[in-house]
């Protein structure tokens, strides 16, 4: 018969491989999700998708944590990952004129987007005041990050079953 002190060395060493499986199970399961990302969005190339990465995986006050993300941000810094993951709407994310009888003629269903602050064209241009802008439309949601969350739900509730058997062996 083990002893009190044995058995719990023993119950901490099956605890270790457990949170190690775990973790390499998690770590599976992001690299996973980060390629249905990368293969739900419309092109596999360009500085958008390069920028998509997986974290390193963390753990932090029992918690275990691995993000598939990109902080890729347009010059104004709004996020570009999602703008793409859930569109502009028809009041868009960049601000507008807002005040202007174009922009009270155009419905709300185009925003103005000064020519100097992008890097290419992105619509028509015109000039208010004196100053270029581009009439931009709204542009629908793409979802590619929310598709391969929920797609890999399952398969890390079956990595992680599998990984907490294998460290129990």
């Amino acid at each position: 018969m083990k002893s009190i002190a044995r058995l719990s060395v023993d119950i901490d060493k099956a605890t270790d491989r457990i949170i190690q499986k775990i973790i390499e199970a998690q770590r599976k399961t992001a690299e996973l999700a980060h390629e249905d990302v990368i293969n739900n969005f419309h092109s596999n190339t360009g500085e958008y998708v390069s920028s998509i990465k997986v974290s390193d995986t963390k753990v932090e006050k029992g918690k275990i944590s691995t993000m598939v993300y990109t902080n890729l941000k347009s010059e104004d810094g709004y996020y570009i990952g999602r703008m793409i993951e859930n569109g502009t709407g028809i009041y868009a994310l960049e601000e507008h004129i807002g005040h202007t009888a174009t922009f009270f003629a155009s419905g709300y269903k185009f925003w103005y987007v000064p020519v100097k602050s992008v890097k290419r064209a992105i619509g028509e241009k015109i000039i208010i005041n004196g100053k270029e802008f581009y009439v931009a439309k709204a542009q629908p949601a793409q979802p590619h990050f929310k598709p391969a969350l929920e797609k890999n739900k399952i398969v890390y509730k079956k990595n992680i079953k599998k990984a907490i058997k294998e460290a129990l062996k």
